[in-house]
Order: structure tokens, then sequence, then C-alpha cells
């Protein structure tokens, strides 16, 4: 396991837990730069932040049980033995506590992919909203069907799952075309269980420089989160945080994904 402090100043078992956190560190198939170090980074600037958010009055590491399950044993170069991978550690988890909700940190944004197939086995029908400068929903990308650009669009092959995009600004015209009547970019009217997925390249490179493949014109941090929190109104089942491409500790990326996650975990 690359990590190996704990994330929480206090921890519970995963029975007893109400989160569970789970690093992907996963990034093989990335056009850009590597995102396999962004679970450990993330977790290092969850520990740094404060945990009192002077806006709602709240401290969400106080009375919320933590478990930070460490990372998945990810195959470098292999997607189908890592989907298998995530797919039944995260079967094993719902066997333990059916209620928990996981938050899983990237990584490349294919292994929403898992993520999301295991959370609907487990919930039924699902939405995922979808956070991100970019479509993904390419068929193939270089011959490959399973991508960090094709991602999106082999989710929509499973029945049980619909989606919503928001904040996207580049794709090409052919991957868009056959899903705009099915692919919503809104979050109302949106009902049933829901799983969020963040690509930290939804916000503007000034924000979040270190991502996979930065798109300019994106959204600031303020932006992001009031429509997190809309989307957290919503019977969220669990959420990824992608694409963090920090190589140190302190980056504005991962501090912006811990922000990310302590605000998801008062408002959800």
């Amino acid at each position: 396991m690359l990590y190996t402090h704990k994330t929480f100043e206090y921890e519970s078992g995963l029975k007893e837990a109400d989160v569970a956190l789970l690093g992907v560190p996963f990034s093989s198939t990335e056009t850009g730069r590597s995102v396999k170090h962004g679970p450990l980074f993330i977790r290092e600037a969850i520990r740094d932040i404060a945990g009192f958010d002077p806006k709602t009055g709240k401290n969400p590491f106080e009375g919320t049980k933590f478990c930070d399950l460490g990372n998945v044993s990810v195959v470098p170069g292999n997607w189908k033995l890592t989907e298998e991978a995530i797919r039944e550690t995260l079967r094993d988890v719902f066997q333990e506590n059916p209620e928990v909700f996981p938050v899983i940190l990237g990584g490349e944004h294919l292994i929403t992919l898992a993520a999301a197939n295991a959370v609907a086995e487990q919930h039924g029908s699902l939405t995922i909203i979808d956070f991100d400068a970019h479509r993904d929903l390419m068929d193939d990308w270089m011959g490959e069907k399973h991508s960090h650009i094709t991602w999106a669009r082999r989710a929509l092959e499973n029945s049980k799952i619909r989606l919503v995009q928001i904040g996207c600004r580049s794709w090409n015209k052919d991957e868009w075309e056959p899903f705009k009547d099915r692919v919503k970019e809104a979050i109302e009217g949106v009902t049933g269980p829901a799983y969020i997925t963040v690509d930290l390249d939804v916000l503007d490179p000034s924000v979040a420089p270190e991502v996979g493949t930065p798109e300019p014109e994106g959204m600031g941090q303020r932006e992001l989160m009031g429509l997190l929190e809309k989307a957290c109104r919503l019977d969220v089942k669990g959420m990824d945080i992608v694409e963090c491409s920090s190589d140190s500790v302190g980056t504005q990326t991962a501090l912006a994904a811990a922000h990310i996650f302590k605000k998801v975990m008062i408002w959800k």
C-alpha cells in the first residue's frame, strides 16, 4: 500500500463507518500527466485542512465515522484486472456495511466506470453526476475501448446508469451528437440514487493546474461548490475525485480536492 499514515485523527472500523475512503492509483491510459499519485497527495491535503467550516458552522470530521481502507492493488497497464479489483473490493465493502458511503480517490477517470457500476450493483438504477471539462463519450481511443476518454460511453452501456454532465467545454462533435438527447446537462429533475464524480479538470487551470488534461476557461472553486451543494441534495450513494496529477505535498489541485471532499461530507 502506498499510503500508510492515518488520514483522519479518529478512524472507525468498516462495519461502523459512515464513510469509507478508498484510493485507486491507476494511470495507464492517460494521454497527459500521470495521476497515479493523486490518492496520496489528496489524503495529505485532507489531513492538513481545517475541519471547521465557517459558512455552515460544521466540522464533518467530528461526528462522522470514517474508515480509510488504503489503496486498491491496481495492475499497471491492465484495466481488466484493475476493474475486477475495484469492483470486488467495493462488493466486499458493501457486504460488510451495505449503507456505507464510498469515496474513491483517483487515479484516472476510467476508474469511475468500475466504481459507479459497483455502486449501481448495490443500490440499483443510478444517475452519475459528472463534473468534467470533457465529455469522455468517445467509442474508442486509438483502438482502445477502455480509457479515460471513453469511460462515460462505456458507463451508458449499463442499462441501470443515466448520466448528467456539468462543466464540459471540450469535445468532438461526433462523440456528442449520438448522446445529446440522452445526456442531461442540469441536476434539476434527477430522481433516485446518484453518484458524483469530480474530474478536477472541471476547474480552471488557474485554480487546479495539476490535472491530467487541463482545459482553459473552467469553473472557479466557488461556482463548483455551489453546484456540488445542489447535487448533494440528491440521494447520493457515493463519489469519486479523479485526475489529480500532483507530485508533491500542498499543491493547489490536491488542496482543491480536499476542500471538495470536506464540503461533500458536510452536505451529503
